[in-house]
């Protein structure tokens, strides 16, 4: 009876744990699945927001310097000069053009600028663009029409020669105004007349020379309006303009910001200042730099305006034009499709509807799923990016595809986990099956004892039937998870040795935690970059010593780091980058100086210890830096602005054993250190001083 019996019982056991193999799995799978849903989620969802947050504030912050920028350029005593006299010529301009003369104004029109507008479809008669006072068809006449340059270089012409007043006055401010145009990086500096409200001067010399800002030919286009916003604030503020598509730039878009100049007491003019929109586009891309915002390989991060097309020109566009024109014919014909391409930008034309557009154009922040301007399933965040009184949002997306990759790649290898783990779980149902329904009394102890975390089996010979196989594989199961734990917990060392080498200390429990996107944003840092010359190449007989000199110079510089507050952003086997600064009250000026001067001097030392002469240089810079941790299945700490790329520069530009500083940092080291006066080297940005630190002060020592 009982062998008749066991058979039974051995497939209902066996089946049973095969049941019980295949729930259990399946409801792992479908939780780590459900979960690591979530976490990817919630992790590129926040690396949108992040971003999102960050263009706004790029926004408001460029826009916020262009305005302080034109607010200069309005109070500089060159440029209320400059108005005063101009306008006072051009007042007195009696000249005018033969209708000959006109007409050839109006053939330059129809050759040079209306083209664009011809093959969009826009029927603009030249002889409307024709300025209605004879000293603004002379000027055009003089300094457009008859100017020997092109459409781009009709600015290098200082004097017209011409023997008036004006051309005078010109050729005495020309040079310096367009200086001021250049350092500012706008497009053209326009300076209109109080009295007759006409553009009396213009530095690239387009066909808004000489018009009425009133009743002209641009009066209901950006210049205009912004002429008549400016009516409407105090004296000594800036008004911004929304992008136009601007008949004298060619149809290329632009936004123009505008202040009143004031001459004493009175307002004699205002000087306009023209900005292209790819201006914008850099300010918010980081110079189409989206991977290092974190936006993979479809992300992009782009500006709508009220009327919900781009203010800014798109990653696609930019990209792969002939792809964006592609989808965009398919979507909206190919004739739409013509007209992006004629004007050579999708701004103003492409349309951008969706939830995350209109959430921002009532003022709300937006982040979700959807369906973005080619037709592409997209996650978005969305806020608003209101300046001045022009209504913007700005929209970060990527592509659903891609922030659900990771998860696909996890579902694919649960499901071969699955189809392994069955068959497995199968044999070994009908083994246990079969051992268990002999006498297994040690076998369970034993068990349970490998459960309550006891791995040190120890058991008696059971022969060499299915029970001794049983025995035997229990104590190799205690073995393998003994083995296991050990190797666990070398992992675990191991991990928090790979995190200490590549972030600060102060985010390693975050990091440890799942943080994958961790930003500290904006902070004021300085950065230091050492470069180590002369280090020989580690071949041949030297190869122990410069593997020696090397090792030394990593421990030693790491204590320097620690001793002067430091973190470390990047090394290589020549240059090491290091912060301070961050999350202190200041930019630690002193001590990164410091650190530079004394990685110098140990640079040296180091050789001289074993027999070679090295050197080392150093560039130091202060400033507004964005850091953070970025990156999914690799990690990196990166710091972003303006000061890394300068204190780069300058270390490049450094002698062996010199330390050269920018102004900044020249500046905050005050009488205790003697630094040399500022020089101008070649490489470094207009607004960048170099000076070079000799050391301490005799004073200070």
């Amino acid at each position: 009876m009982s062998g008749a019996r066991r058979p039974g019982l051995r497939r209902r056991l066996s089946l049973a744990l095969v049941g019980v193999a295949l729930v259990s799995i399946a409801l792992l799978a479908g939780v780590n699945y459900f979960f690591a849903r979530l976490l990817i989620n919630d992790s590129v969802e926040e690396q949108l927001m992040s971003v999102r947050d960050v263009s706004v504030q790029a926004i408001d912050r460029g826009i916020a310097r262009l305005e302080a920028d034109v607010s200069v350029l309005a109070a500089d005593p060159s440029v209320v000069d400059a108005l005063v006299e101009l306008s006072g010529e051009y007042d007195m301009l009696d000249q005018d053009i033969t209708p000959e003369q006109i007409a050839e104004l109006t053939a330059l029109y129809e050759s040079e600028v209306l083209p664009p507008f011809v093959e969009a479809g826009v029927d603009i008669a030249p002889g409307d663009l024709v300025p209605a006072s004879p000293a603004g068809r002379y000027l055009q006449q003089q300094y457009i029409a008859d100017n020997p340059a092109g459409f781009d270089e009709r600015d290098g012409l200082d004097d017209a020669d011409d023997g008036t007043g004006y051309s005078a006055a010109h050729a005495v401010h020309h040079p310096q105004l367009r200086a001021l145009m250049e350092n500012a990086r706008m497009s053209d500096l326009i300076l209109v007349d109080a009295d007759s409200l006409e553009v009396v001067y213009s530095t690239e010399k387009r066909i808004d020379l000489g018009t009425n800002v009133v009743d002209g030919p641009y009066a209901d286009l950006g210049l205009g309006n912004v002429l008549d916003d400016l009516a409407s604030v105090a004296v000594g503020e800036t008004v911004l303009s929304d992008s136009w598509f601007y008949v004298p730039t060619r149809g290329a878009p632009v936004f123009f910001l505008a202040s009143a100049v004031r001459s004493g007491t009175d307002v004699v003019g205002a000087v306009v200042t023209e900005v292209p929109v790819e201006a914008l586009t850099a300010a918010i891309t980081a110079g189409q730099n989206w991977e290092l915002l974190g936006l993979g390989d479809t992300g992009e991060n782009y500006v709508v305006g009220i009327d919900r097309t781009l203010r800014s020109e798109t990653r696609t566009w930019l990209e792969d034009p002939d792809d964006y024109l592609r989808r965009y014919a398919d979507r909206n014909g190919q004739d739409a499709a013509d007209v992006i391409e004629t004007v050579g930008s999708p701004v103003l034309i492409q349309t951008v509807d969706n939830d995350a557009v209109s959430a921002g154009l009532v003022g709300d922040e937006f982040i979700g799923t959807v369906t973005n301007y080619l037709g592409t399933e997209t996650l978005a965040a969305s806020a608003p990016a209101g300046v001045g009184n022009v209504d913007w949002v700005v929209v970060v997306e990527q592509a659903t595809s891609e922030s659900n990759a990771a998860l696909d790649s996890l579902l694919r290898r649960i499901l071969i986990v699955v189809a392994i783990l069955l068959p497995i779980m199968a044999v070994l149902g009908v083994l246990i099956a079969r051992t268990l329904t002999k006498p297994i009394d040690s076998l369970v102890q034993a068990a349970d004892r490998v459960a309550a975390g006891d791995l040190d089996v120890d058991l008696d010979y059971l022969g060499t039937n299915e029970l001794g196989d049983l025995g035997r594989q229990l104590e190799g199961v205690a073995g393998q998870l003994e083995s296991r734990q050990a190797a666990i917990l070398d992992e675990e060392r191991h991990i928090n040795d790979v995190l200490s080498a590549i972030l600060p200390a102060r985010l390693f429990d975050r990091v440890r935690q799942g943080e994958q996107a961790i930003e500290d944003i904006f902070d004021t840092a300085t950065i230091v970059s050492v470069t180590v010359d002369a280090i020989p190449e580690a071949t041949g007989v030297q190869q122990d010593v410069v593997l020696e000199v090397t090792e030394r110079l990593s421990e030693e510089s790491d204590a320097l780091m620690a001793r002067h507050g430091a973190e470390t952003v990047r090394r290589s086997s020549g240059n090491k980058i290091f912060v301070t600064g961050l999350g202190q009250p200041d930019a630690c000026v002193a001590d990164a100086v410091r650190l530079a001067v004394e990685a110098v001097q140990l640079t040296s030392a180091v050789g001289a210890d074993f027999g070679l002469e090295l050197t080392a240089r150093a560039g130091v810079s202060a400033g507004d830096v964005a850091t953070g941790v970025v990156g999914g299945d690799q990690l990196s700490f990166g710091v972003w602005g303006d000061p890394p790329n300068t204190a780069a520069t300058l270390d490049a530009l450094a002698q062996p054993g010199q330390i050269l500083v920018d102004g900044n940092v020249a500046e905050q080291l005050g009488p205790d250190w003697d630094v040399g006066p500022g020089v101008d080297l070649p490489g470094l940005a207009d607004d960048v001083e170099a000076h070079v630190v000799r050391g301490r002060s005799t004073a200070s020592t």
